[in-house]
């Protein structure tokens, strides 16, 4: 009786065929044309934009049988507003405006954060009502300061009488116009800087603010020395976002004040908008807006660079 032996079966579980890798060059190419949506998007509503306001600002342009003209006049238009005096008058209102907005809201915001951050008792009441004002149109909240501060019928000048204090124009004096504004764009948008603060103070390891007052900190210490080091990245991001919303304020001042008395409240804002849709010099206009963004972009750098120098 003959035996065969089978020959040893090949272990097929163990031995796969290779995988077959994607060709790189496809993912190459989709990421490609996954950019092209945004690439055209910032070409037709940025970059083009931006080059015809560059095209005005270096040119005479004048509308004529419903056509715009252009002559070509360089830095004309750049020296000749620049030469303006309510050209300077608006961008010192808006430094003014913006430096003393920036640091209220940051101020106000920061010390409402520390108060909610220990309150006990309404805590949810108090952030809710706190954030009230920022989800207000600008057009309502000028209309409600008007009536506070209007000079005959306005809440604040009945209460002077009450008192038996004298009544102010709080609008038809520029010092007091400015004040005024100012403070309303500080109760306007300072429930915006809580949010950031208040997350930002949230985020703060509490065993280390513990140990701290454990080893002897009193408050202003533990404030000074470790919650305003750990929140500086927060308070950067306000400044910058601050200093924006500060340069392109214009609905509160509008409407409460057309700009006066005699240009005290006018900011850029509203004069470029004087300059291009009541003067039609829009030459000037676009210039102005030019050295506006330039000068706004050279400050948000140097902010940027003082926040790196100081999370170092």
């Amino acid at each position: 009786m003959s035996t065969t032996t089978a020959a040893p079966a090949r272990d097929r579980v163990g031995t796969s065929a290779p995988r077959r890798r994607r060709p790189q060059t496809n993912r190459s190419l989709f990421r490609l044309l996954a950019l092209v949506p945004f690439l055209l998007f910032g070409l037709v509503f940025a970059v083009y934009p931006l080059l015809q306001v560059a095209r005005m600002a270096g040119s005479d342009v004048q509308i004529r049988s419903g056509r715009f003209e252009w002559e070509w006049t360089g830095l004309t238009n750049l020296r000749d507003v620049l030469a303006d005096a309510a050209s300077i008058q608006a961008l010192t209102n808006t430094v003014v405006f913006v430096a003393a907005t920036v640091i209220g809201t940051l101020v106000v915001g920061f010390v409402l954060a520390l108060l909610v951050d220990r309150a006990v008792t309404l805590l949810p009441l108090a952030r809710n009502v706190l954030i009230w004002p920022a989800v207000i149109a600008p057009v309502v909240v000028s209309l409600m300061w008007l009536l506070i501060l209007s000079p005959t019928a306005g809440g604040l000048n009945k209460l002077l009488r009450t008192i038996g204090l004298s009544e102010q124009g709080w609008l038809g004096d520029g010092p007091t116009a400015m004040a005024a504004v100012m403070v309303v764009d500080i109760w306007h948008w300072t429930p915006v800087v809580f949010l950031f603060l208040y997350t930002a103070l949230k985020g703060i390891d509490a065993s280390v603010l513990e140990a701290a007052r454990v080893d002897g900190a009193r408050e202003f210490q533990v404030v000074r020395h470790i919650v305003i080091p750990s929140m500086s990245a927060a308070i950067g991001a306000v400044i910058l976002v601050r200093i924006i919303m500060g340069v392109k304020a214009f609905d509160e001042m509008y409407l409460m004040t057309r700009g006066g008395p005699d240009g005290a409240t006018t900011l850029v804002s509203q004069h470029i908008k004087t300059l291009f849709f009541d003067n039609l010099d829009l030459g000037e206009a676009a210039a102005f807006s030019l050295f506006t963004v330039a000068v706004t972009a050279l400050v948000l750098a140097l902010v940027l660079l003082v926040r790196k120098a100081v999370q170092r």
